[in-house]
């Protein structure tokens, strides 16, 4: 297989996967915001803040790409690194290949984190006192997604 594959799709899936996630994540804390709002409309600061929670990971995914590349000469000029088909091409490749998985499937915590961010929202809206700890508790889900990241990056930094 061409080494420009396994870097698209590295690229794809890191950006792709993360995105859709923080899509759903965002859409799930969204509804419960709107929820909150509208029975007060003083709600709107802290469940604004609980329901962008999950739009990181899609950071982490477009970060992913960008890095992805321009180690690999994608991005920023100067031609494709890896353009001939050697086998320390397609090791290198496939190592960016990973990077991008490893960001993709850790971005799927976005979802959960926005279920975790819907409850925080109804609970902060009926106990505005709750807010630190409702973001405490959204932001664990986050842990996994900086955990791919900073794998990432070194599987990034390893070539």
């Amino acid at each position: 297989m061409d080494p420009i594959v396994y870097v698209a799709l590295g690229m794809a899936l890191g950006a792709g996967i993360a995105g859709a996630a923080s899509s759903f994540g965002v859409g799930i804390a969204g509804a419960a915001a709107a929820g909150a709002v509208a029975e007060d409309e003083r709600n709107f600061r802290n469940a604004l803040i609980l329901e962008g929670l999950p739009m990181t990971q899609s950071i982490y995914g477009l970060i992913t790409l960008f890095l992805i590349g321009m180690t690999a000469g994608v991005i920023g000029g100067g031609g494709f690194k890896f353009a001939e088909p050697t086998t320390e091409n397609l090791i290198k490749s496939a190592i960016l290949f990973g990077a991008g998985l490893l960001v993709g499937l850790t971005g799927l915590s976005a979802i959960p984190q926005g279920v975790i961010a819907s409850s925080g929202i109804g609970a902060v809206s009926k106990n505005p006192k709750t807010f630190t700890q409702n973001l405490i508790f959204a932001a664990m889900a986050e842990t996994m997604a900086i955990f791919g990241l900073v794998g990432a990056i070194l599987l990034i930094m390893s070539l």
